[in-house]
């Protein structure tokens, strides 16, 4: 009886919307800061992490203003061509719109928002102290990765 009794309780929960909890929110917490990733072949680029060398399973949306911010925009003009409105780390329409392009040519669901699906699709952009640039997704380059 008294598991009937829980079992109803987390249905009729669910179905009047006292328990939501959604699938990107599962996954992620929001990005505020960005690391770097050297492959090694002495290439680097800055992914989007949740802190300083934190976990990088984070999103991006509009109304985001931060250095993880930056480097999605400066990876969407020189992988993709795309135009973010500039690389002011602020997370506005025109990043918004760049970054739906972005994930509509890669398959993705172009919802607008970053997250770990969008970031093992994008090419980033890497460098090099010579110079140096190409575009390779995470899983391309010449690896193990390690972070700074």
């Amino acid at each position: 009886m008294k598991r009937t009794l829980a079992c109803l309780g987390a249905v009729a929960a669910v179905t009047v919307g006292m328990i939501t909890v959604s699938p990107a929110a599962q996954a992620s917490t929001g990005c505020s800061a960005s690391t770097k990733y050297y492959d090694t072949a002495g290439y680097y680029t800055d992914v989007p992490t949740a802190g300083d060398r934190g976990t990088n399973f984070c999103s991006l949306r509009r109304g985001a203003s931060n250095d993880a911010v930056y480097e999605l925009q400066i990876t969407l003009n020189q992988c993709y061509g795309e135009n973010t409105g500039g690389f002011d780390g602020q997370f506005g329409p025109s990043t918004e719109s760049a970054l739906r392009r972005v994930q509509g040519k890669l398959g993705l669901d172009a919802d607008g928002v970053y997250g770990p699906n969008t970031r093992d699709a994008l090419k980033w952009a890497w460098r090099n102290m010579a110079g140096n640039h190409r575009c390779l997704r995470l899983t391309e380059a010449p690896g193990p990765l390690r972070d700074q």
